[in-house]
């Protein structure tokens, strides 16, 4: 028998550091592997970054690495051409059980559930709710303070801006908020580490039907086949 096939794609993240979703891939990947699934590992990294190395099994397919962009090229900084062709070639190649997107939302493409269900995969997410809904990543405002309402793109529009002339539009911001929406909507499951999440998600436009509490990486992998069976 064929071995499932399964895509994992992690993100370049708010650029402070390697993003978590690095790790979290190669762990799932890792649980994948044991349960004899084919898995692919798409990483979209930033310049200069050292990712880190995959167990046996694991095929990587890595794009180019992203440059670092300052917040106010939000356009700039939520899209991956690059990464959106790569996963539609290996999607092409043979047919592909689900495709997971871990840390949807933390800048890089937003539109790989979206492309997997519309190329015959099942996708999945792994998310943080903040770094869904808030183009910074943290849900904290400039100032310094907590952010009393991350859906107002206008709102948002100054937080992310640089000085007083860079600024990003509030239309690109709600574009964001609305290609991650598609996506989220169309996944099978998005797991989340925490309950208070699930509320957050649900209001930025979400389905709270498919948010499943829990990273533990083997029972999302338990998860995931268990879907496609």
């Amino acid at each position: 028998m064929r071995a499932v096939r399964i895509v994992l794609v992690s993100s370049p993240g708010d650029q402070a550091a390697v993003h978590w979703s690095h790790a979290y891939a190669v762990e799932l990947g890792r649980r994948l592997v044991e349960a004899r699934a084919a898995v692919i590992w798409m990483a979209s990294g930033r310049i200069g970054e050292q990712l880190p190395g995959s167990p046996a099994g694991i095929e990587q397919r890595f794009p180019p690495p992203l440059p670092r962009l300052p917040l106010h090229r939000a356009a700039d900084d939520n899209s991956d051409v690059q990464m959106e062709a790569l996963l539609a070639r290996a999607l092409r190649e043979q047919p592909t059980a689900a495709v997971v997107h871990v840390g949807i939302g933390a800048r890089g493409t937003p539109n790989v559930a979206w492309l997997a269900e519309r190329m015959g995969s099942v996708p999945f997410a792994v998310a943080r709710a903040a770094e869904v809904v808030c183009h910074r990543g943290d849900l904290i405002e400039r100032g310094g303070a907590p952010c009393s309402d991350p859906l107002l793109p206008e709102r948002c529009r100054t937080c992310c801006s640089t000085t007083w002339w860079r600024t990003p539009r509030s239309d690109e911001l709600q574009s964001r908020a609305d290609l991650l929406v598609g996506s989220l909507l169309v996944a099978d499951a998005v797991f989340l580490a925490q309950a208070d999440e699930a509320e957050l998600l649900r209001r930025f436009g979400g389905n709270a039907q498919s948010f499943v509490v829990g990273l533990d990486a083997a029972s999302v992998a338990a998860r995931i086949l268990a879907a496609l069976r």
